[in-house]
């Protein structure tokens, strides 16, 4: 995703009316993977301040977003991953705020609409050379159910490749045996 198109998004979640009985609008965006750090300067938003979380200012972001300045919106950028969550000092803020990602993987999940937590965002990333074909994330969004867990998301994949090695007439590898290869075939 280009930067203007973020900007775009952005501006337009911000001037969009908010829920009722909140004076402002407080958006994280994840960045984990850190594509966008160079990008910074370049973000102008028209209705909200922008802030970037370093890893040595969470105090005083914490102190601005909860006493401080309680009716500005603000763009928090976060390139922050946190094991815990115990060690995430916003949690309590990023539970009534909003959230946006830019990244791929991010893309092809709300458009498979799968849940967004980093367990399923780690099958996704596994499965990237898969989810790289749009009509494979179209059967995704497509299901009557779709996965909410990733190992949902990984026997879904592991069917739908089955069907499709099934279609051509080819095998599968069920396990290896020293250097003998089982294979199981479709007919």
């Amino acid at each position: 995703m280009d930067t203007d198109k973020i900007i775009q998004d952005l501006n337009r979640r911000f001037a969009a009316p908010l829920p009722e009985f909140y004076q402002r609008r407080i958006i994280f965006w994840y960045d984990e993977d850190k594509e966008f750090e160079d990008k910074l300067d370049e973000v102008v938003l028209e209705n909200a301040k922008f802030i970037a979380l370093t890893g040595n200012n969470a105090f005083y972001v914490k102190k601005l977003l909860s006493v401080d300045d309680l009716t500005t919106n603000y763009l928090v950028y976060s390139p922050l991953a946190y094991n815990r969550p115990d060690d995430n000092w916003f949690l309590d803020v990023e539970l009534y705020s909003e959230e946006f990602r830019a990244d791929l993987i991010s893309i092809w999940m709300d458009e498979m609409r799968l849940i967004s937590n980093p367990a399923m965002r780690k099958q996704v990333k596994n499965y990237r050379a898969y989810f790289n074909a749009k009509d494979r994330r179209l059967k995704v969004s497509t299901q009557n159910k779709v996965p909410e867990t990733p190992a949902q998301l990984h026997m879904a994949v592991i069917s739908w490749k089955a069907e499709g090695i099934s279609k051509s007439g080819g095998s599968i590898p069920i396990y290896r045996r020293k250097s003998k290869v089982m294979r199981l075939s479709f007919i």
